[in-house]
């Protein structure tokens, strides 16, 4: 019976420690929106590359190469991107860079990684707490580079073909 009684005790005192639900810093949580849009560069290149390599008529221009190696290497050389250079490069490189036909490759991309991602199927969404609290503390944040991340390896991959192809 004692036994009974402490273990009915124990489940009494530590249930409601494990069904606590946790309540996100609203300042992390604010931090992740706020730089969505930087993730989101970092994954514009990645489409690129990965239409680059499965999609041959929709390969980019010399021109446009050119174009996005210069901001690619403005990306390598920044320490910090902010949320505000990544929206407008980013709608740049969409509306005034690519043609239709590319965006259109490159937003099916987006949606079927978005699906991906919904299904439970992909990898990602923990705490941010690394480059997020570096960029809620104003530090460097830069993780369109970060080559231990499949954003960061997309990016290069695409920065290292461009750089051949255009000889560089």
């Amino acid at each position: 019976m004692k036994k009974f009684a402490f273990v009915a005790l124990l489940a009494v005192v530590t249930l409601p420690m494990f069904a606590q639900e946790t309540e996100p810093d609203p300042a992390v949580q604010a931090a992740k929106e706020e730089t969505a849009v930087v993730y989101d560069l970092g994954r514009f290149f990645g489409y690129v590359w990965r239409m680059q390599q499965e999609e041959p008529k929709l390969a980019l221009s010399d021109d446009q190469m050119t174009e996005l190696y210069q901001v690619s290497t403005e990306i390598l050389n920044t320490s910090r991107i902010e949320p505000d250079w990544a929206e407008d490069t980013l709608d740049y490189l969409e509306l005034d860079l690519l043609s239709p036909a590319q965006l259109m490759q490159v937003d099916m991309y987006a949606i079927e990684r978005e699906e991906t991602r919904v299904t439970g199927t992909g990898t990602g969404g923990g705490t941010g707490s690394g480059p997020i609290l570096t960029y809620i503390n104003g530090g460097a944040f830069n993780p369109i580079v970060d080559d231990t991340k499949t954003i960061g390896q997309d990016f290069v991959a695409l920065y290292e073909f461009m750089k051949d192809k255009l000889g560089r």
